[in-house]
């Protein structure tokens, strides 16, 4: 909300001296706080890219705690661009159940099923809520619905709204409809819907 809009406007607002560069602590946490407010205002494709950078550059053999940070906030913005992350990114040197969780909610997203991406989300809350990422997990539902579409199109030709509402994780056949209705509109499967039959 309003912190995301004051951070934004310091942003753009700050500039690096070029004639005193900063130390390089200063540009990966520059890099990384970017990034971090970026995916806040929907601009993914700059925030991965930005946190990316502060990745690269981050000492592999200090700071751990910060690579980790980072590398949870590079997962989430990837799953928020439709992208699933590599299954290395969990397992990487010093992060032993330091990225559980992430990598739940990727396989979650991946399953396209919002019923256990709520369950996975709700057991992981506390832990999302102190590194700051509960926010952006929370807008993954939509990505997991287009999930979960994407593979009932290629798995049916044809499949009840009722069956939809289902495998999906949805309340009800009438939500199915209005969640079809958009993927639709918004070109993520091509299919029609049949409102009298109920069918898709």
């Amino acid at each position: 909300g309003a912190q995301v809009a004051h951070a934004q406007k310091l942003l753009s607002n700050s500039t690096f001296p070029t004639e005193a560069p900063p130390s390089n602590n200063q540009l990966i946490r520059y890099l990384y706080y970017s990034g971090r407010i970026q995916a806040l205002r929907l601009e993914y494709t700059q925030s991965y890219s930005n946190l990316s950078q502060a990745l690269r550059k981050s000492p592999t053999n200090t700071a751990l705690g910060f690579r980790i940070a980072i590398q949870r906030s590079l997962v989430v913005v990837q799953l928020l661009m439709g992208e699933i992350p590599e299954r290395s990114v969990f397992f990487g040197e010093g992060m032993q159940g330091e990225m559980k969780p992430y990598l739940e909610i990727a396989q979650a997203v991946r399953r396209g099923d919002l019923g256990n991406f709520h369950v996975t989300v709700t057991k992981h809350a506390e832990r999302f809520k102190l590194d700051g990422m509960y926010t952006l997990i929370s807008r993954l539902a939509h990505s997991v619905v287009k999930a979960g579409l994407r593979k009932l199109k290629s798995s049916y030709s044809r499949i009840s709204l009722v069956d939809v509402a289902v495998r999906l994780g949805l309340p009800s056949a009438t939500s199915a409809e209005f969640v079809v209705a958009k993927a639709v509109r918004d070109g993520v499967i091509d299919a029609t819907i049949d409102h009298e039959e109920g069918y898709v």
